[in-house]
């Protein structure tokens, strides 16, 4: 599935000079965990919410500190035409659980782990039937290879010589 078809379109964003605490309170108001920090509408970096802790972690003040300065940049973003089994790789690699959807440097969407496991569990639900039709199959082809066996005639223990 290409991640145009999944991808959130409506992305939360944020200045990358607006402050680390203004950043907390849109993620807060907007419930999401993470703000993708763009210009013009080209991604200059994403912020998470463990970025937030470590501002604090840092004795940093919130409202005087920027997103520039606790934001991820580079960010890896893929295309809209990539597909969902792409995505989940790049995020196994990278050990990010969200990913910006980008085409010509300007951001399209966002597609979260989240998003893909929904994909996921969808593919699962679809593969149901198959996977009762084969467990029948093998059922049925042990059971009469069962009968099949137990049919066969036994064999003189001479080798079958007279």
């Amino acid at each position: 599935m290409k991640l145009q078809e999944i991808m959130i379109r409506d992305v939360i964003q944020i200045s990358p000079d607006e402050s680390v605490g203004g950043a907390a309170k849109r993620m807060r108001e907007k419930s999401v965990g993470s703000l993708v920090a763009t210009i013009d509408g080209v991604i200059k970096g994403i912020i998470t919410d463990r970025d937030l802790l470590a501002c604090l972690a840092e004795a940093h003040d919130p409202y005087r500190c920027p997103v520039s300065a606790h934001m991820k940049n580079p960010v890896i973003a893929l295309r809209p035409e990539d597909d969902h089994v792409m995505a989940v790789d790049v995020m196994r690699k990278k050990q990010i659980k969200r990913l910006p959807v980008v085409e010509r440097g300007k951001l399209l969407g966002i597609v979260s782990l989240s998003d893909l496991a929904a994909v996921g569990e969808n593919q699962v639900e679809d593969l149901w039937p198959s996977w009762n039709f084969i467990t029948a199959l093998v059922r049925t082809q042990a059971a009469q290879g069962q009968t099949l066996r137990n049919r066969e005639p036994q064999k003189a223990s001479n080798g079958g010589r007279l």
